[in-house]
């Protein structure tokens, strides 16, 4: 049996493992790549932050993820697909490595978030 989401431990592993595959995801690679030059030693804390905050509620996270993604769709133009992919590797991520309901938890709010990061990135175009 697979073990729940329940530490800043595990958040880290989980978006270590996330990361792995959506750097050389055909769909998403490039913006991670190519176009933010994403430098994981930097970005890892702040977004280990935000999960941390969401499912344990540990209050580290202060930052405004829609205006960054906002950003980025000034690089590049953000798309539904985009977002459904994000999501698909998010989902399959944790499928792999957690169950459990802090682990449904994690797949809910992104789910949620791809929806109104998409809605508004579109409002700000």
């Amino acid at each position: 049996m697979l073990p729940d989401i329940t530490t800043r431990a595990d958040i880290e592993f989980l978006l270590g493992k996330f990361y792995e595959q959506a750097f050389t995801d055909k769909v998403i690679g490039y913006i991670f790549t190519d176009v933010t030059h994403l430098d994981l030693e930097t970005h890892l804390p702040v977004i280990v932050n935000f999960w941390e905050d969401l499912l344990l509620t540990s209050h580290n996270y202060s930052g405004n993820p829609v205006k960054v993604h906002q950003q980025i769709d000034k690089l590049t133009t953000l798309n539904t697909e985009h977002f459904a992919t994000w999501l698909m590797l998010w989902q399959q991520t944790i499928d792999t490595y957690f169950a459990g309901d802090k682990a449904a938890e994690a797949k809910q709010r992104a789910a949620n978030i791809a929806k109104i990061m998409m809605v508004k990135i579109e409002m700000s175009r």
